[in-house]
């Protein structure tokens, strides 16, 4: 009986890195179907266009223009520093892109991502395997995703 429970656990642990080192190895988003960029709008490196209110992909960080992981959204890869004026985000109250429009994100990389505000000069880590729905305060702040190595 021991034999087979170490057995078990020695396999349950080779699956486990197994699916790590592929999920790793994917590309961004691969093997999802996402909503198409908008015409003519080229996407910064490391990020894709998520369909309304869709479900944030393993190894990714997502930021949704509204509470509860809704409305248009984005997913970006681990890693990829990105300016939100870049993402167009329709329907904004604040304007066209995603700066200043953001009011949910979630962490599902192994990152440690930095929400950063440019006109309140506030910097604020969000931990892998998190989520955030923005606090009154900060709601319609973030500008700029920056990643800590």
């Amino acid at each position: 009986m021991t034999a087979r429970l170490t057995m078990s656990a020695r396999l349950a642990r080779v699956a486990v890195v197994a699916m790590t080192t592929v999920g790793s190895l994917l590309p961004l988003g691969a093997g999802v179907a996402h909503a198409a960029p908008e015409p003519g709008i080229a996407l910064p490196p490391g990020v894709v266009k998520l369909n309304d209110g869709e479900p944030c992909p393993p190894f990714t960080l997502c930021l949704y223009r509204d509470y509860n992981n809704r409305g248009p959204a984005y997913g970006i890869g681990e890693g990829y520093n990105v300016d939100l004026r870049d993402l167009p985000m329709p329907g904004g109250v604040h304007g066209s892109t995603a700066a200043n429009e953001v009011s949910s994100w979630v962490n599902n990389t192994r990152g440690l991502a930095t929400l950063v505000d440019l006109e309140g000069e506030r910097l604020r880590p969000l931990f892998p395997g998190r989520s955030l729905q923005e606090p009154a305060e900060t709601n319609d702040t973030v500008d700029i995703v920056h990643w800590m190595r």
